[in-house]
């Protein structure tokens, strides 16, 4: 039921290119901060948060930070339970405990074969979590603009303004983002600045620094909208993040 389980660890900004694997896959966040992307999807990941990669998906994972991974590979037939989409799952305490206890196991078959049950048995109760996420339209004129701003995410133009740019009226563009990413293009923006936040915050980054490159006018701005989106504030969110040695 359990194909493999294995920890995989990063230096800052190491990554693993495109690549796809057979089986499911579920990439629980030990220690550091990931941003992982998958076709048309991209998420920040932080300690305590899980994302399950179905068989054959094709991603790419990229360490903000030092980062340490365990990654459970699931047989076909146990990769079904869970779905052919990503998903968010909440990592539990005890699915840490078991996964570590797993890893240094020694050869002990029969250990190893109760350890792999107890594990999966807890893999189909952990809780579903809403991981900070963003959808990447496809359109060519969206993904332009999409682009421009992923460069700079500071940008507080208009839709209108950017309709000149990228050779779509306004309202194609207010329709596209609808239809692709189901949010409007502001709603878009905002969740861009926090994917990105979460990324500058874990390489360092201060409140007051982070909000003027964001395009806020104080902190206090941005720490409200972090908190209307993740419901913490940001120094929260990260606290569990801690430097590893990636060696």
């Amino acid at each position: 039921m359990i194909d493999a389980i294995r920890t995989l660890r990063y230096s800052q900004e190491g990554q693993e290119p495109m690549h796809a694997h057979q089986q499911g896959q579920l990439i629980i966040l030990a220690c550091g901060v990931a941003r992982v992307r998958a076709a048309h999807q991209l998420w920040a990941l932080v300690p305590g948060q899980a994302l399950w990669i179905p068989g054959g998906a094709v991603h790419e994972l990229q360490a903000i930070v030092p980062l340490m991974t365990h990654n459970i590979y699931l047989t076909a037939e146990a990769s079904r339970r869970f779905g052919s989409e990503f998903k968010g799952l909440q990592a539990t305490p005890l699915l840490n405990e078991l996964v570590e206890a797993r890893l240094g196991g020694g050869n002990d078959p029969q250990r190893h074969e109760l350890l792999s049950k107890l594990i999966l048995s807890e893999l189909q109760r952990l809780p579903a979590l809403t991981l900070c996420h963003l959808t990447l339209p496809q359109d060519r004129r969206t993904r332009l603009l999409c682009d421009a701003l992923c460069a700079s995410p500071a940008h507080g133009e208009t839709l209108a303004w950017w309709s000149k740019t990228v050779g779509a009226s306004e309202r194609t563009l207010a329709r596209l983002f609808r239809e692709e990413t189901r949010m409007s293009f502001s709603e878009w923006r905002q969740q861009l600045r926090l994917v990105e936040a979460i990324f500058h915050l874990a390489r360092g980054a201060t409140i007051a620094s982070l909000a003027l490159e964001m395009g806020y006018k104080t902190p206090s701005a941005f720490i409200a909208m972090f908190k209307k989106r993740l419901g913490v504030s940001p120094q929260r969110y990260l606290r569990p993040t801690t430097q590893i040695n990636s060696e």
